[in-house]
């Protein structure tokens, strides 16, 4: 009875309220019209906003239908502020929903309709460019963040607001420094907001919560600890309008205590933030509320009880609106760095069940909340920072499957360890060989691609002005057209889907076929271990795992510093302590790699072995003084390289050029050294080559971009070097200097480019993503291959490795053979002195990229022609001579007197 009593009584609170509803429904519907017959916009659109107010989570879908219910667009001053503040209230109750992208594009469209309309009176700053920059800051993009913050302290100041307000974008700005690693600016900055604010204010109490995160970051756990507890006693009286900062410092409390190994203290201030959610911010602030409980759950985890720890996170995982009936609906998984986060703490969890196929799906749900992340991003420099956090995910991916591996032997697992490794490999050069390739077919004509182009020379020339140290005004106008930029961008996406190509979730049997049939080694190098990953007839045929990585690291950093980055004195004063680390190392590194002799080999590096090459390395340990008998590995094997699988066959429009062009600088002016070697190597080439040859004067960023779309093989003789605070890799063009950032896509690329200058493979190294070089710069526009040096080049060897590279071009032979077999005969030359020997000079160039054959036209040989030609003339004339002498001796014969 008192069931159907229950039953009852819901079915009736359930019909009221459906009716309560639909009368709702019904009364604004009228007013809506009324407000349409008067031709009213404002007051329709404020009337729709303030029916969503009363419910924001149910009638959150009403307030985004907005736009395509209105019957026209705004017109007057009034109308386009009232469009705006629909603009930035959908971006606000979509962050509340949880939902932080669409947030983000609401707020992008509020503030890209003001910059459009310059809506006068609207507090741009607080209700648009603040929460948008926050929104930033919670994805990652911190470039575009920074420039929002900084543009609104400086507005700020101009009209003279308050000092706390200002206060308060110091904070937003501490956050992004802080998220950045910056912590010197970062603190720089809470002292700036702390300036202007007394201590019983709000944001006094905000900014010195940021303080605590930074001494946190800092690993000044006790000072941070007496801060935030400090911090916390301040706050006193409570109420929804400052609930939300003592929220964020228990929370912070929570993270300070737990790395003070004060769990049962941290749990207390997780659960004290909770609380203050549920109490004051109901069905609100979801992803602050996601984070706590998933820092509860890693409480759970710490305390050794993974199946509490799993409650909580499915908790975050229901909070967040990916699930479904308890399970992960994978369909709703969305870029946000809590998915990412909670999806890697319940693979922990799991692993610590003896879980492991669960773990693994969940790293790959982490991964793919983190590449829709990356999608949204527009800054490469962005997607590099990702990519450092992605490849720690990717790591634990190996570590699990690897594991599953031994247990089973399971060969699809191999196939699985390669994709984790190719998903944190070079991602954001394979996304810039994407876009290079669809921006060059796409229709330029087009509004979008024009403005997207200014915005690119304008960044080019300002950061070109800011390196060159011509300009101190470039950063913020640099900034400012970067942010541009982006939205830009983004508009493209929208308009053309082409551009939205979600080119990681090719399968990686795909990636396979489509490669050479040659061996191939991949490295991925994790936190904790090297993996090794064997690839023979487009199959992962084993994986091996390499403990102390630390280590390992540190020798190939030694071994690449010591005797190949500052000269080669370390190699010819002690050659037996090269030989015996050589050795070392390639044991370390191809250890449990089986190679036939003579076999073709595809190098991919990762992390410092980017700065070595495999050729020079001795594969055996038994050490002779004469250096030109040495075992080296180029001996046997015949080695190219690749930034990662993907790139190696993503260029798909192959040259349609077929002609030599060759840029050579000497450098006689601008106090640079001469470079004779680079004459002797133009002649030489010339020797071999027909095509076209321009030197010193005649060659500058026109006719390298000129050349670059016109040849099949660009060829470029001059100095290189890395230039600035960022060490950007720089050609030294005599007159002028071109940096990498310049090299923007054309309609076609050289099959190769030839960079024959120091440390053109050499660059800063980004974890993830590889060396940033000039060589990776070129394959980025469209280049399949180039052949570029790692250390500072010797003269005389290059310019002789260089011209027999091209001799054997023209024989036929390919371009990783071609070079390969140049080195082989400096190595079979009778070289002076015995030092010439040494890797040091021989082993700088390296083959990087697509092998491939060209056929190059070879040079006119006009002393053959002309020797030909003489001896052709001369042994006419001889005829002639000798027939003239037969002729007389007939006649002569013919008149001597018969005898009888």
């Amino acid at each position: 009875m008192r069931s159907v009593l229950l039953r009852f009584t819901f079915l009736t609170l359930f019909i009221c309220s459906n009716v309560f509803l639909f009368a709702q429904g019904v009364a604004i519907q009228k007013r809506l019209d009324l407000f349409k017959q008067k031709d009213n916009l404002s007051d329709w659109i404020y009337e729709r906003i303030k029916y969503v107010s009363e419910n924001p989570q149910l009638r959150l879908a009403y307030l985004m239908e907005t736009q395509n219910k209105a019957w026209r667009k705004a017109k007057t001053a009034s109308e386009h502020y009232v469009w705006l503040n629909l603009l930035s209230t959908q971006g606000y109750y979509q962050l509340l929903d949880g939902n932080i992208l669409g947030s983000t594009n609401s707020y992008e469209d509020a503030y890209a309709y003001y910059l459009k309309n310059k809506v006068a009176d609207y507090d741009i700053v607080e209700y648009t460019a603040k929460p948008l920059s926050n929104n930033y800051t919670r994805l990652g993009d911190y470039e575009r963040a920074l420039y929002l913050q900084l543009l609104a302290v400086k507005f700020l100041n101009q009209i003279k607001e308050k000092p706390a307000n200002i206060a308060a974008v110091y904070s937003n700005i501490a956050i992004s420094y802080r998220s950045m690693g910056n912590l010197s600016e970062a603190e720089k900055s809470v002292n700036a907001g702390l300036k202007l604010t007394h201590q019983k204010d709000q944001v006094n109490i905000i900014l010195n919560n940021i303080l605590a995160d930074i001494l946190f970051d800092k690993r000044e756990y006790a000072t941070a600890a007496k801060l935030i507890e400090n911090n916390i006693a301040k706050q006193k009286i409570i109420d929804r309008d400052n609930a939300y900062w003592l929220m964020g410092s228990y929370t912070s409390a929570g993270n300070i205590f737990k790395e003070l190994n004060k769990i049962q203290q941290a749990e207390s201030y997780f659960n004290n933030a909770l609380n203050i959610l549920n109490k004051y911010y109901i069905g609100t602030r979801l992803r602050e509320k996601a984070n706590i409980l998933t820092q509860l759950g890693t409480i759970k985890l710490l305390e050794n009880e993974p199946q509490l720890a799993i409650n909580y996170f499915n908790q975050t995982i229901s909070t967040l609106k990916i699930s479904s009936q308890n399970k992960v609906d994978v369909t709703k998984i969305y870029g946000d760095n809590m998915v990412v986060d909670v999806f890697r703490e319940l693979a922990n969890a799991n692993l610590k069940l003896n879980k492991p196929k669960e773990a693994y799906q969940y790293i790959k749900w982490a991964l793919l909340s983190a590449d829709k992340i990356r999608n949204e991003f527009a800054d490469d420099k962005t997607k590099e920072r990702l990519q450092v956090s992605l490849k720690l995910i990717a790591e634990k991916g190996i570590e699990i499957t690897f594991n599953l591996y031994q247990q089973t032997k399971d060969k699809s697992l191999l196939n699985e360890i390669l994709n984790l490794a190719e998903q944190s490999k070079s991602r954001t050069l394979l996304d810039q060989i994407n876009r290079n390739q669809l921006l060059a077919a796409a229709n330029q004509k087009d509004s979008l691609f024009i403005k997207k182009q200014a915005y690119e020379r304008a960044i080019i020339y300002n950061e070109k002005q800011e390196i060159e140290g011509k300009s101190n005004k470039s950063s913020t106008e640099t900034a400012k057209l970067k942010y541009y930029l982006a939205l830009v961008n983004k508009q493209i996406k929208q308009t053309h889907k082409q551009f939205n190509d979600e080119s990681f979730n090719i399968p990686i049997t795909t990636v396979l076929s489509a490669l050479p049939n040659q061996k191939i080694i991949e490295y991925f190098f994790g936190k904790d271990a090297i993996y090794i990953i064997d690839i023979e007839n487009r199959k992962v045929n084993n994986v091996i795992k390499l403990d102390h990585s630390s280590e390992i690291k540190k020798a190939i950093q030694t071994y690449a510093n010591t005797y190949f980055q500052h000269g080669a004195d370390a190699m010819i004063n002690d050659p037996k302590a090269f030989y015996l680390t050589s050795h070392q190392i390639y044991q370390t590194i191809l250890r449990g790699i089986k190679l036939q002799k003579n076999e073709s080999v595809i190098i991919i590096p990762d992390d410092v072995l980017g700065f070595i090459s495999f050729d020079g390395l001795i594969t055996d340990n038994n050490y002779k003084p004469s250096i030109s008998s040495w075992p080296f590995l180029i001996k046997s094997n015949s080695l190219t390289y690749a930034f990662s699988l993907k790139t190696l066959s993503a260029h798909k429009n192959a040259s349609r050029a077929k002609n030599f062009t060759g840029l050579f600088i000497a450098h006689q002016k601008n106090g640079l050294k001469p470079l004779q070697a680079v004459k002797d190597e133009a002649a030489a080439i010339k020797k071999i080559i027909n095509g076209d040859f321009l030197f010193d004067e005649k060659v500058n960023s026109a006719t390298l971009n000129n050349a670059f779309e016109n040849s099949q093989v660009l060829h470029i003789g001059t100095h290189a070097y890395l230039s600035g605070k960022n060490q950007e890799p720089t050609l030294d063009l005599d007159k002028e200097k071109l940096f990498l950032f310049e090299l923007s896509a054309k309609k076609q690329a050289p099959s190769l480019v030839v960079l024959s200058a120091c440390r053109t493979a050499d660059g800063l190294l980004a974890n993830g993503e590889g060396i940033i070089s000039l060589s990776r710069g070129f394959n980025a526009i469209g280049t399949p291959a180039t052949i570029a040096g790692l250390w500072n080049v010797n003269d005389v060897a290059a310019s002789v490795i260089i011209g027999d590279f091209y001799k054997h071009l023209v024989n036929h032979k390919s371009n990783g053979e071609a070079l390969h077999q140049a080195k082989i005969d400096w190595l079979n030359k009778a070289q002076n002195n015995n030092a010439f020997y040494l890797p040091y000079y021989w082993d700088n160039l390296i083959y990087m990229g697509t092998d491939q054959h060209i056929e190059l036209a070879s040079a006119t040989n006009w002393i053959l022609i002309i020797g030909s030609g003489v001896g052709f003339v001369l042994v006419f004339v001889m005829i002639l001579v000798l027939r003239k002498r037969f002729g007389r001796g007939k006649k002569a014969e013919d008149h001597k007197p018969m005898l009888v």
